[in-house]
């Protein structure tokens, strides 16, 4: 009789295990990263891999149900190189794999490409893409966390113009369209505040040697360099720069603001003018707890799009909460509808997917460090 009643007692504690929240199945949520990991891009895509883990971590530990079952959130990495057929092929990977949504998307003509297969499968899926052709496509399920190449090329010319009081600038891009909108934004920008534009020179987005350009341009008496080009191309533009002499200054099309920039750049850094995403006038106790974070665990400084990636899983997964489902379609109507505060600031998005407010700032090397100039916050269709 004793014997049968400490066994009743057994399956009823076992009974319980089973039945309490911890010990319920969890329901893995996979959300895609589809960034460039390696090549000229590789540097700005790692730092917003690693952010994306972070935010993964935190919305993990938050405990997020629906219907009471906890979720577990996991992300499915893919390089694509800031190629858009490579970029294609991982858009159809993450379709095959179910995947709630996808992050990390960082070069223009990757964005363009791939949103036509994610709006097929109903997968919303987030950019730093500039060009706008990117949420003008007709896509629901589009979503851009960054400013337009004219907002952008624009503050840089008056930056230019009003700032630096440049008139002669010559402008070099790479062929990819993030290298093509910036040139023509740029210069319409900048001719239209009475500036001219002593030369255009287009250059592969792989090449590092621009000696023969470099030179023509010192001789063209140019004051100001424009350059249309990738994070790690720009670095090495600013040491040939500085090699050959120039003596002018750089303005970079990418947002290049962080060390790695500094490090490949050396001296030629110094008064190079570039922009980030972002509110950075006053750091919130949220950035600086999230900028600890990053440099514990990664023995880095975040990169210019860390706080972007981070904030991009984040808002995935409030969405998700929001639908109350793991259905693609659901979450992206549910992100139409969100407003979320995040690190790089107050996120709501229009019915084309752009953010309606979003802030960015001019930042200039002195002294062989960052400083803000000054801190944008526009409506996105401004």
């Amino acid at each position: 009789m004793e014997k049968t009643g400490k066994r009743s007692a057994m399956l009823l504690a076992a009974a319980a295990l089973l039945a309490s929240p911890a010990a319920m199945a969890e329901k893995i949520v996979s959300i895609g990263f589809a960034g460039p990991l390696t090549g000229l891009s590789g540097a700005s895509g790692t730092s917003m891999l690693n952010a994306a883990k972070l935010a993964v971590d935190d919305v993990n530990g938050a405990d997020l149900r629906i219907n009471g079952e906890k979720l577990s959130f996991k992300l499915v990495v893919q390089d694509d190189k800031s190629n858009p057929r490579i970029a294609e092929i991982a858009a159809k990977y993450f379709v095959k794999s179910g995947v709630v949504g996808v992050v990390g998307i960082f070069n223009s003509a990757v964005a363009v490409s791939s949103s036509e297969i994610y709006q097929k499968a109903g997968i919303p899926h987030f950019a730093v893409s500039g060009t706008r052709r990117f949420t003008q496509q007709g896509h629901d399920t589009a979503f851009r966390f960054a400013a337009y190449d004219e907002q952008r090329a624009h503050v840089l010319a008056v930056y230019a113009a009003q700032e630096l009081h440049k008139t002669r600038v010559a402008i070099v891009h790479d062929d990819s369209v993030f290298g093509r909108d910036y040139k023509e934004k740029f210069e319409s920008a900048f001719t239209k505040m009475g500036g001219k534009v002593v030369s255009v020179n287009a250059v592969s987005a792989t090449t590092y040697d621009f000696n023969d350009i470099l030179k023509a341009i010192r001789t063209g008496k140019a004051d100001a360099i424009f350059f249309g080009g990738l994070g790690s191309q720009s670095a090495m533009f600013a040491q040939n720069m500085y090699r050959l002499g120039t003596g002018i200054t750089l303005i970079t099309a990418a947002s290049v603001v962080g060390p790695m920039f500094l490090q490949t750049a050396g001296p030629g850094a110094e008064g190079t003018v570039s922009i980030m995403p972002g509110s950075h006038q006053r750091k919130s106790k949220q950035m600086e707890s999230f900028e600890k974070n990053y440099q514990q665990r990664y023995n880095t400084a975040i990169g210019p799009y860390s706080a972007v990636a981070y904030d991009q899983v984040q808002v995935l997964a409030a969405a998700v909460a929001r639908a109350g489902t793991t259905n693609p379609r659901k979450v992206a109507g549910a992100l139409h509808a969100i407003k979320y505060n995040g690190l790089s600031g107050n996120i709501a998005f229009d019915a084309h997917g752009d953010l309606r407010e979003l802030s960015f700032s001019t930042f200039q090397v002195k002294n062989s460090i960052w400083t803000m100039f000054k801190q944008y916050n526009v409506g996105a269709g401004s």
